[in-house]
């Protein structure tokens, strides 16, 4: 009984996987102006602090105003930082936000955008 439940739950689990790897896969239909705007320094600003609050990195946040509203408030990536701080030198914020940028861009491209 038990190993009939263990298979049902592996098959379920290899559907689920399987049919979210092709929904990924799936390219959204996405118009020339949301192109252009993803790919803005606006969009990819948006982008950091939309990936930062899937992670409720915010949680964490020293910047008060994140932390009230229950999500990143930007533009600085603060809590992306080994020990998040307030006065975090000004080079340490810029390597921080261009990691974070990079990595929007990357999935940016996995989504087809560019």
């Amino acid at each position: 009984m038990q190993r009939a439940r263990r298979e049902r739950t592996r098959k379920t689990t290899k559907e689920t996987l399987k049919e979210s790897c092709d929904a990924q896969e799936a390219f959204p239909d996405i118009s020339e102006a949301t192109r252009e705007y993803l790919l803005s320094d606006t969009g990819v600003e948006s982008m950091m602090r939309k990936l930062s609050d899937s992670y409720e990195n915010w949680l964490d946040c020293p910047v008060k105003r994140c932390r009230r509203a229950r999500r990143c408030q930007g533009p600085d990536m603060v809590c992306q930082l080994n020990e998040s701080r307030l006065n975090a030198p000004r080079e340490e914020l810029a390597r921080v936000n261009d990691r974070m940028r990079q990595i929007v861009l990357r999935r940016l491209e996995r989504i087809g955008v560019w």
